[in-house]
């Protein structure tokens, strides 16, 4: 039996030593090169305060900076040989001056704006009003080098700073540890799971190591027998982690969970996980990585969904959607997106497994684990995943002998 630790995270100053350190190289080594790769000399970036475009959030630094400001206009330009990049704010007709400044300095043969009406959403960040007042201020010469490449704002973010992953795994560690932490605190015949919701968010805000975003689940009381589904994650220096995993709530004289519920999650959920992360390569759309699990799983006799997303700089982030929870043929637009190296993954799905003990009836075995692509185009798990149920015990629960500010103070596992 061993204590519950979490992980120290970074004060406040070292985040922002951090955070600059990955804008700057997100916008001076990462850009430039995907600007070659997708043939944009120039990509504009304009905005109103707190109507930014997805992509801003990449370029600056989230202790410092908390919004764009009036209007926030960013020029990067890229040839085979140069990078300048310029950030202009105004509130007035004045900030068009200095764009056509720019414009006239550097010369692109092309322009990109993010601007995507095929349902791409992190590439559609350069709002309609944004886009009338730019052409009324761009000379008529620009007007026929503006091009879309949603491509670019897409990998743009999606992309994986060296560094981050420092960050995200004790930040993904903490958050199992967590998720552990509330099967002791989900008190049998007394607590809802509401209540459990509810300690997530307290943890959260007295730790002050992240923030979360809480969707409730009802009132029904937690009962021995009873199999626990969580689906939490939390926010810090700008990522974001998603977590699902699976508890069962031990019965009187049980000392695991029956046979068939460990089955079904290691023979049926890991295995669909083992799927994904082999298929799961650069290069290939997030329709034909679809196509490629749900065949294996035929192959192998799983039923279950598949619906995984690009994570990082979002919940849900910029990227290749692999399967929905309604669409498990092909995603229309966002699964036709490739797969890009360097980026982060969430890997969730569900297995659907009979178990035995519980007369046949099919379970439902949730799962959802963060991963990341390396730049060989190798899937690694970011810490590991759930190969074990956990157990909410009794004994566990006489451990939790004082609960004051959302906090349990003798933990043990």
């Amino acid at each position: 039996m061993s204590a519950l630790s979490y992980e120290p995270l970074p004060s406040l100053r070292e985040q922002h030593d951090l955070l600059q350190r990955w804008a700057d190289k997100r916008t001076t080594e990462v850009l430039p090169a995907l600007m070659r790769q997708y043939g944009v000399e120039m990509w504009l970036l304009s905005m109103r305060e707190y109507n930014e475009d997805p992509a801003f959030w990449g370029t600056v630094d989230r202790t410092t900076v908390f919004a764009a400001r009036r209007r926030t206009l960013k020029a990067f330009y890229a040839n085979a040989t140069d990078f300048r990049r310029w950030t202009l704010v105004d509130n007035t007709d004045a900030i068009w001056d200095g764009m056509n400044a720019i414009l006239a300095d550097a010369n692109p043969s092309s322009i990109a704006l993010n601007i995507d009406p095929m349902g791409n959403n992190f590439a559609d960040g350069f709002h309609a009003g944004e886009y009338d007042v730019l052409v009324k201020h761009l000379p008529w010469l620009y007007w026929l080098r503006l091009k879309p490449e949603p491509l670019l704002a897409t990998q743009f973010i999606a992309t994986r700073i060296d560094g981050m992953l420092n960050i995200y795994r004790p930040l993904m560690r903490n958050a199992h540890t967590i998720i552990r932490e509330v099967n002791v605190f989900a008190l049998q015949g007394k607590t809802t799971t509401n209540d459990v919701a509810w300690f997530y968010h307290d943890k959260i805000q007295y730790d002050k190591a992240s923030d979360t975003v809480l969707t409730l689940s009802g009132d029904t009381i937690i009962q021995k027998g009873d199999f626990v589904w969580t689906d939490f994650g939390v926010t810090f220096m700008g990522l974001n982690t998603d977590t699902q995993h699976v508890a069962y709530v031990l019965r009187d004289g049980e000392d695991a969970a029956p046979t068939g519920l460990q089955r079904g999650l290691t023979e049926h959920a890991n295995v669909m996980q083992d799927i994904l992360l082999a298929q799961l390569k650069p290069g290939r759309t997030g329709n034909e990585v679809l196509e490629l699990v749900r065949t294996e799983m035929a192959l192998r006799e799983i039923n279950g969904t598949v619906y995984c997303h690009p994570i990082g700089d979002f919940g849900h982030s910029a990227g290749a959607l692999v399967g929905m929870t309604n669409l498990q043929d092909r995603v229309p637009v966002k699964g036709d997106l490739p797969v890009f190296a360097d980026m982060w993954y969430s890997i969730e799905l569900q297995a659907n497994v009979p178990v035995a003990e519980w007369g046949g009836n099919v379970v439902n075995f949730r799962q959802e684990e963060d991963m990341f692509i390396d730049g060989d185009g190798v899937a690694h798990w970011v810490v590991g995943r759930q190969s074990e149920i956990h157990l909410i015990s009794g004994k566990q629960q006489e451990t939790a002998v004082s609960k004051e500010k959302g906090e349990i103070f003798v933990l043990q596992e």
